[in-house]
């Protein structure tokens, strides 16, 4: 088929002019419009064909070839689907209007995850600090941001959609830990402060700062003073502020800060069921807070509180370099890993054993080195202790391990970093008899060998 037959298979002859071509597509579509050209481009050839050299098609010049690339891409993407129904369209200002509900739901839900933690946290911090010994800090339980600490916690908002949704660079209270100082003297989320001390904040993040700066040094001074002796007893002078409340009224404060231990506790917002422990702080994830109530996120932060106290992640380091682990540890991991699905596990299975993933070879060799399974054993214990002495309900802890056994069906018989659950729950058990008969007998919850230095003030 030439070109004059394609144009005469189109149905081309007889239209009368390119406009009347055009007619008959759908233009309004990004296909129609591309069909379209292709359509000017034949019946433009054709002309050519004829000997009519008008057409701005003709070879040989440089619009000419740039008019035949567009052409070839239209036809390319001419042959797209498209959409056949007459749907509605949403005028975008109402499409503006929702996703401004939807932000500040975004925003306030990643709040009440946090005040959530923080109400978690607080008796766990507070309770503890006998264990904590010198890693404690003086906390008055309450969180003040502005636009930029609402930008960081919507991770993925920019500054001016934040400020679209009312936040501004004026300091707000974000958060109140329920049970905290901030909490007794009625301070609420949303209270601005007015005035710290007799410096008027106006709005202004920088006068708060250097408002809370001059009461950290003023304080810190004081008590030097007291411990020093050169002041008789007493105590250093309290927090003064003013705060409007979200009901407009002014509250005047007065409070002193509570000593907690030192181990920021931080929501992750990612969907995995689990918490981790770093050298100095705790991470909750998302996850794990939509899966368990309060009793059993109690127990699994105390489980963290414990590697920290414990040191876990200083000792795995110093035997992950005493070993050698830290040099060869990854070839070796990636080694053992072939090894078992390679050679040990199928043998295994010929033989008619059948034994978990990881659990041949040098990968039980590794974890053993740097004791993963007997720190996750220990942080379980002082867990328990950590627990009981921030007033959590202990009688079922065990719940925690059972719902991770529902997760993960492997947890129940395959040792790696962490004992089976089994072996877990019998553990948590062990440990609240042990407790439970502290408590009956009137002694200090200090954990059985405990190698560290206790304090016995405030908490014991």
């Amino acid at each position: 088929m030439d070109l004059a037959d394609l144009d005469h298979a189109s149905g081309f002859r007889g239209f009368a002019s390119d406009a009347v071509i055009c007619d008959h597509m759908d233009v309004s579509k990004l296909g129609g419009a591309f069909w379209c050209t292709f359509v000017l481009y034949w019946k433009d050839r054709h002309m050519v064909q004829r000997g009519d050299h008008s057409s701005f098609w003709r070879q040989g010049t440089l619009i000419g070839t740039l008019a035949r690339v567009w052409a070839a891409a239209c036809l390319a993407l001419a042959g797209c689907a498209s959409t056949v129904t007459d749907y509605p369209v949403v005028p975008q200002t109402q499409i503006e209007a929702i996703a401004l509900v939807d932000q500040q739901a975004s925003v306030t839900a990643r709040l009440d995850r946090k005040a959530r933690v923080d109400a978690i946290a607080w008796p766990l911090l507070a309770g503890n600090v006998g264990l904590c010994f010198e890693r404690t800090v003086e906390r008055f339980g309450f969180t003040i941001g502005n636009d930029r600490f609402v930008r960081d916690l919507a991770d993925g908002f920019t500054l001016k959609q934040v400020r679209a949704l009312g936040y501004d660079g004026s300091p707000l209270v974000m958060n109140v830990a329920v049970g905290s100082p901030a909490d007794r003297a009625g301070m609420v989320r949303g209270s601005v402060p007015v005035r710290i001390g007799d410096t008027e904040i106006n709005g202004d993040m920088k006068a708060l700062n250097e408002a809370l700066a001059a009461y950290r040094k003023a304080r810190t001074a004081a008590n030097e003073a007291i411990n020093s002796g050169a002041v008789d007893g007493g105590q250093p002078a309290a927090f003064a502020a003013v705060f409007r409340q979200p009901d407009g009224t002014e509250l005047p404060v007065q409070m002193q800060p509570q000593n907690v231990c030192d181990i920021p506790v931080n929501v992750r917002e990612r969907d995995i069921v689990n918490a981790s422990a770093g050298g100095r702080e705790i991470n909750m994830f998302r996850g794990l807070l939509a899966r368990m109530d309060d009793d059993e996120l109690a127990i699994v932060m105390s489980h963290e509180i414990g590697h920290v106290i414990g040191q876990h992640v200083r000792k795995q380091q110093r035997n992950s370099y005493v070993s050698g682990f830290a040099l060869w540890g990854v070839p070796v991991g990636i080694g053992a890993g072939l090894f078992d699905s390679v050679f040990a596990r199928p043998l295994e299975r010929w033989g008619g054993v059948e034994t978990p993933p990881g659990q041949t070879g040098v990968t039980r060799l590794a974890n053993g080195i740097l004791g993963t399974r007997e720190f996750e054993r220990e942080a379980d214990y002082l867990g328990m202790y950590i627990a009981a002495r921030g007033g959590v309900d202990i009688s079922d802890a065990e719940s925690v391990f059972q719902e991770f056994a529902k997760l993960s069906p492997a947890s129940t018989y395959g040792e790696r970093t962490h004992p089976v659950t089994g072996d877990r729950q019998l553990a948590l058990g062990l440990a609240r008899d042990e407790i439970r008969a502290k408590q009956a007998a009137g002694e200090l919850l200090i954990p059985n060998d405990w190698p560290y230095p206790v304090s016995l003030s405030g908490d014991d």
